[in-house]
C-alpha cells in the first residue's frame, strides 16, 4: 500500500477531504489527512492532489525496493493560494448576453468559475465516500385564484445521499406533464459541475461582496445566446476565505410556453458538515402560474442526516 498524507504546508495540520487522483480513481483523505492507493503492478503512480484554496500538486511518485516493506510513505504539502485552481475552458465569450461576459475573463471570474466547479465535483465525491440518509421537510403554501389565504400542505420524505437532488438535463428544465400541468427539477449542486450546464451558460464574477458577516465572490451566470428554450440564469456566492459555496440563487428565463409557469424562482443555502465540504441545506422555491391558478412557494428543508457508514471527518 501508499500511504498519502496530506497537510497545509504553514501550519503543519492535516487536510481531511482533499481530493487525492491516482489510478483513474479519485478519493477524499481522512480525518488525518491520509488515504491509502494500493500499488499497481508496475510500482508506479501518479498523484494529483486538490483542495479547496490550495494548489493543486502533482507527483509521480515509486515504490521502494525493500523485501520486507509493507508500505510506503508519501508526504504532500499543500500551498495556500487564494483562488489558485486549475485552469478550466468555459463557453465562448461571443456567445453570452452580458457585456461584462463579453469582454476578456479576469483572474477573479476565471477562479471563481473552478471553485464553483471544483466545490460542486467534491460535493459529489464526499457523498460517494460518506453516503447518508436524510429526512426532508416539505412546506408548500398554494394561493390559489388570488386568495389570500393559503393552502398549506406539509409533508416528510426520506431519501438517501445518491437519490437526493434533480438531475440536470439540457432542454429538459421545464417539462411538460400534462396540458395543464408541467414540472420544474430544481437546479442541484450537481449541475454545477455538469459540462452541460457549461456548455449552455455564460459566468462573470461580480466582485467580493459582504454577506452576513463573511466576505464572499459573487459569480453570475445565464444562459448563452443560442438557448431559447427555458434556462436557469442566477448567482453563486462563494466563501473569500473558505472557498466553499454558500448560497445559490435561481430563476428560469426564456419562459414562453402560455401554460406554463410565469415566474419561477429560489434559491438554496449550504452548510458545511466537513471541512472544504459544501452541502444544500434549505432550498425555498416561489413560482407564478399563467391563468387565474395564483403563486405558489416551497420550502425544503433538511430534518436529520444519519451517515450509513463512517461518519466524515
Amino acid at each position: 500500500m501508499l500511504l498519502v498524507r496530506v497537510h497545509d504546508s504553514l501550519s503543519g495540520a492535516p487536510l481531511p477531504n482533499a481530493e487525492v487522483t491516482a489510478i483513474g480513481r479519485r478519493t477524499l483523505t481522512g480525518p488525518k489527512g491520509q488515504v491509502r492507493i494500493v500499488w499497481p503492478a508496475d510500482g508506479v503512480i501518479t498523484l494529483r492532489v486538490r483542495q479547496l484554496g490550495f494548489r493543486y500538486v502533482e507527483r509521480t511518485v515509486q515504490r521502494g525496493t525493500s523485501p520486507t516493506a509493507t508500505e510506503d510513505t508519501v508526504t504532500i504539502a499543500m500551498q495556500r493560494a487564494a483562488f489558485a485552481l486549475p485552469q478550466v475552458t468555459a463557453v465562448a465569450h461571443a456567445r453570452c448576453r452580458d457585456d461584462d461576459a463579453n469582454a476578456p475573463p479576469t483572474a477573479l471570474s476565471q477562479s471563481a468559475m473552478e471553485l464553483l466547479r471544483f466545490g460542486a465535483e467534491q460535493y459529489g465525491t464526499f457523498r460517494s465516500r460518506y453516503p447518508f440518509a436524510l429526512l426532508l421537510a416539505r412546506k408548500t403554501e398554494l394561493f390559489v385564484g388570488g386568495s389570500n389565504i393559503p393552502r398549506r400542505e406539509n409533508s416528510e420524505e426520506l431519501t438517501s445521499s445518491d437519490e437526493w437532488g434533480d438531475r440536470y438535463s439540457p432542454g429538459q428544465v421545464l417539462q411538460r406533464t400534462g396540458a395543464q400541468s408541467w414540472f420544474v427539477p430544481l437546479l442541484f449542486v450537481s449541475a454545477l459541475a455538469d459540462s452541460a450546464f457549461w456548455a449552455r451558460h455564460c459566468f462573470v464574477a461580480r466582485g467580493v461582496e459582504e454577506r452576513e458577516g463573511r466576505r464572499v465572490i459573487r459569480l453570475d451566470f445565464s444562459p448563452a445566446r443560442d438557448v431559447r428554450d427555458a434556462e436557469w440564469e442566477g448567482a453563486a456566492w462563494i466563501d473569500s476565505a473558505a472557498s466553499v459555496l454558500t448560497r445559490v440563487e435561481f430563476r428560469l428565463t426564456n419562459l414562453r410556453d402560455y401554460t406554463g409557469p410565469r415566474e419561477f424562482e429560489g434559491y438554496t443555502v449550504f452548510t458545511t458538515p466537513s471541512p472544504y465540504i459544501a452541502r444544500p441545506d434549505s432550498t425555498v422555491a416561489r413560482w407564478v402560474s399563467n391563468g387565474s391558478r395564483g403563486w405558489s412557494q416551497q420550502a425544503l428543508v433538511i430534518r436529520d442526516v444519519r451517515y450509513t457508514k463512517e461518519a466524515p471527518p
